[in-house]
Order: structure tokens, then C-alpha cells, then sequence
């Protein structure tokens, strides 16, 4: 397990009564890095990776759902692997426990005819297999660490994800009317004895401004013709996939033949959506553009709601005379938030160029969002890397000069990064950390009521226990008929 993810464990484990998830939402979030770490373990591993093998049983049956001792002892190595804690027996029973919980969470939902719909499932995936994807730098490397397809990935995790879901969304419905007053965030901070009160690491808060040069009518009409090109060689009868591999100019599936991973309705751009929705399997589309450029499509199946399709990229290539344009207007909005005659928030508003890829951008004032709590204060470690090397050289209130880069889909913008605050590594209180001491004072109050609710319903559900290996104290009260 690399660094990134012992720090995540770790952080989500080691007990301490402000700025983490406790209880069963923090249960959520560790089978959430598990999920996670398990697979960039597999796509940073030599080769395919090999789950321990167990010897299986039954551990607990909670109404209609059981847990397996191998469920057990993989969530057990998750928790403990590469973590600062001491493997303890106390901590196996207090895991037991939670999966018990989420077993009954889950048991609940369904028998409440709670659903997790498909497109929200397989949302949940595909963002995975984004971030699994961009770790392991292509879908064909992907696949080779994992020693199995994305698709057969999907397969495999998808029950375990669906559950999930529904035990959240239990945990949704028991909370949905908890809310918290400013007497309770104090109350719950002044409960927190001083020399507990962690240290918050450095956090941040930075905005983006990119603008893209334009694309003139000439550029595209050449890209065009050179993709009418490349379909007529398909129609033809060459491989679609050897073709993806020497021209389209989209990275992210270029050296996979152009395969996407498997995406549904709202997953896509709309023109690319709707072109997918109207082919037939086999079937080459004609021409058509998004905003990423020019495309073709061939689809290869299509299962309900859900397709796996192979495309082509063409861009239009911007000219020496684009990028000088761009060039003068990022240099004057650089002069307008400079001089003070335009706020940050403005600029970003009237000029920065849409962001295909964060289409929030311009509401959030460009500010790049925590990713675990959607604050737009986020933790400096949580940045880009290439954000990070330009932060590291402002001060709050300064603006970076324009530079231009590229984004992870291949495209040349110009970028201003606009560095508001820098808060130092500091013990955390009431006037710097109000809304995250918020967040956990409400978690807490949740637990307390989904707390209640357990303790409600464990005794009008069937459990029965039968890890007899386990002397767990915290278990005796859970057994009813």
C-alpha cells in the first residue's frame, strides 16, 4: 500500500474527536478507501494483483443477509495494512460490528423497497475507474495490473458498490431531518478536551482562470476533412481500433483503440450521448461535434441504459495567430485583476473559457473544491501537482502570470492561478475551522440517532453470530430470533 493511501487509512482510523467521519459514516468512508486503495494497490503492483484467499463460512446472519468470514478478513487486512494501530482483538469486534450494522442498514433498505438507481450505480463506478485509470496513466494499463478487463472489474465490484449505496442511503433516510445550531457547534467544540483538539494540516484556498484560444472556421473544416478521411478507410474495412491508435487525439482512450469506459445517460456530453443512443451495435456513426472536437463512433454493445462504444478524436489545431490572441486576452484580464479594477470572481465569470471538465468552474469562481468535504477550503496535499509548484511560490492575495499548459485531455490553455488564503498547520478551533468542527458536530449528531435506530431495530431483526473465534464483550446484546 503506497503512502498516499496509509496516510488516508490512517487519518480515517486513528480516533480523535474533530475533523474525522465517526461511526458507521466513518465505517462508509474506510469501505470506500478500501475499494479505493485495494485497486491502486493492484494498478501500482508488478503485475496482476492476487487477493489473499480464505477459507469461507458464515460469521453473522442479520435478517436476509449474511457475512462471509472472507469479507471479514479482507475489510480486517484493509484496515489494519500499512496502518500506525495495533492489530488488536478489540478492533476485530468493533469491525464485526459495523459490518453487522451495515448488514442491518441494508436489510432495512430493502425492506423498505429502497432502490439505488442503475444510472447512480454506475456512475459511482465509472468515477472510480476515472481515478483508477488516470493512476495507472491508460485503460490498457488498467487492465493489465487488475489481470482482467474493465468490464469484468465492473462485474466484480458492482454488488459489493450497490450495497453500499443502499446502506448509505438507509443511513440517508433515518438523518434526513437532523440539523444543528450554532449553540451545538460550540457546545460540541467546548466538549473536546484542549489537549485532544487535533492539528489541521495546511489548507488552502485556489482558483483557476484558463482561457483557451479559439478555433477558427478554417482549422475545423480541415479537421473535418482529414476524419471523413479516416472514416472512409473504416467503412472500408480497417480496424477501427488501429486507427484509433495512430490519429484520434483523445489520450484518455487513444492507446485502448478508442474504447471508453462503459457510460450511460447523463455520463457523456449531449452530442456524443445522443449519438450513442442512436447507433446500432456494429455500426459506424456518421461525423459529428462536441465540444472536444470531432468525433466518430462505432458501438459495440448495448446493455438497457448503459453502452461500450469505440470513438475517434479530431481536434481542430489552433494556429500561431490563436494562441497570440489568447495570449493579449489573458494578458489584459491579468492587468484588470491585477490593477484591482476586476474581482477574481468576475474575471473568471465574463472571461475564463467553459471548462469541459468541471462545468461548476465558473459558479465556484473557478476555486478547485475539496474533494472530500466540497469546501472551497481545501488541504494543500489534495492540489494538482502542477498547482501546487505555482502555489508554492505566491502569498494570499497574489496572482500567478499567465502561463500556458495542458489538461489532461490534450488541450493548450493559458492559466492564471489566484492563491486567496494560506492557513499554516494550526491546532484546530472555532474561528478557522468553524465549518468543518460544523460538519463533525452534525455527523454526531447523526450517529447518536442512527445509533437509536440500531438499537430499535436489532431486536425485531433475526442475528445470529457464529464467529465463536472472536470473544467479542460488545456482541453479546446483538443475537434475537
Amino acid at each position: 500500500m503506497n503512502l498516499r493511501c496509509r496516510t488516508l487509512k490512517r487519518n480515517w482510523l486513528i480516533k480523535n474527536k474533530v475533523l474525522k467521519l465517526q461511526g458507521l459514516r466513518g465505517f462508509f468512508a474506510v469501505m470506500a478507501m478500501s475499494l479505493l486503495c485495494t485497486a491502486e494497490a493492484q494498478i501500482k503492483s508488478s503485475g496482476p494483483y492476487l487477493p489473499p484467499q480464505y477459507v469461507d463460512g458464515i460469521m453473522a446472519v442479520v435478517g436476509g443477509k449474511i457475512i462471509l468470514q472472507s469479507d471479514f478478513e479482507t475489510e480486517k487486512m484493509q484496515m489494519t495494512k500499512g496502518a500506525t494501530l495495533k492489530d488488536s482483538q478489540s478492533m476485530h469486534c468493533r469491525l464485526l460490528e459495523d459490518m453487522i450494522v451495515q448488514k442491518l442498514l441494508l436489510n432495512q433498505a430493502e425492506l423498505d423497497s429502497l432502490v439505488v438507481p442503475e444510472d447512480q450505480l454506475e456512475s459511482e463506478i465509472d468515477n472510480r475507474l476515472r481515478y483508477y485509470q488516470r493512476q495507472a496513466g491508460s485503460m490498457a494499463e488498467l487492465e493489465k495490473y487488475l489481470g482482467k478487463t474493465v468490464v469484468e472489474f465492473k462485474d466484480d465490484i458492482r454488488p459489493k458498490m450497490r450495497e453500499q449505496l443502499l446502506a448509505k442511503q438507509m443511513y440517508g433516510e433515518i438523518t434526513k431531518n437532523i440539523r444543528i445550531s450554532p449553540q451545538e457547534v460550540k457546545q460540541f467544540y467546548d466538549s473536546i478536551p484542549q489537549d485532544s483538539l487535533p492539528i489541521v494540516s495546511t489548507e488552502v484556498e485556489v482558483g483557476q482562470l484558463m482561457i483557451e484560444p479559439l478555433i477558427t472556421l478554417e482549422a475545423k473544416d480541415f479537421a473535418k476533412l482529414q476524419l471523413e478521411d479516416i472514416r472512409s478507410r473504416v467503412l472500408r474495412g480497417e480496424s477501427f481500433e488501429k486507427l484509433a491508435r495512430a490519429y484520434s487525439m483523445d489520450p484518455g482512450s487513444k492507446n485502448q483503440g478508442g474504447l471508453l469506459p462503459e457510460f450511460g445517460r447523463g455520463d457523456m456530453v449531449p452530442a456524443f450521448e445522443r449519438m450513442a443512443f442512436r447507433l446500432k451495435p456494429d455500426s459506424v456513426s456518421p461525423i459529428f461535434e462536441s465540444d472536444y472536437g470531432f468525433h466518430i463512433m462505432k458501438l459495440l454493445k448495448r446493455r438497457g441504459e448503459r453502452v461500450i462504444a469505440l470513438h475517434i478524436l479530431i481536434r481542430a489545431e489552433n494556429t500561431t495567430e490563436d494562441y497570440k490572441i489568447a495570449s493579449m486576452r489573458v494578458d489584459s484580464v491579468y492587468q484588470l485583476i491585477t490593477s484591482g479594477k476586476m474581482t477574481w470572481c468576475d474575471a473568471v465569470k465574463k472571461y475564463a473559457t467553459e471548462d469541459k471538465n468541471n462545468r461548476d468552474a465558473k459558479g465556484n469562481c473557478g476555486f478547485i473544491l475539496d474533494p472530500m468535504t466540497g469546501m472551497q477550503k481545501t488541504t494543500f496535499d489534495v492540489l494538482p501537482s502542477d498547482v501546487k509548484k505555482v502555489v508554492d511560490k505566491l502569498k494570499p492575495g497574489e496572482y500567478s502570470e499567465p502561463e500556458i499548459v495542458t489538461t489532461q485531455d490534450g488541450r493548450s490553455v493559458y492559466r492564471i492561478i489566484y492563491l486567496q488564503s494560506f492557513v499554516a498547520p494550526h491546532q484546530a478551533n472555532l474561528i478557522q475551522d468553524y465549518s468543518r468542527i460544523q460538519m463533525e458536530a452534525e455527523n454526531q449528531k447523526k450517529q447518536k440517532a442512527v445509533d437509536a435506530w440500531v438499537l430499535k431495530h436489532r431486536t425485531k431483526t433475526y442475528i445470529r453470530i457464529k464467529a465463536r473465534n472472536l470473544d467479542c464483550d460488545n456482541l453479546t446484546a446483538w443475537e434475537h430470533e
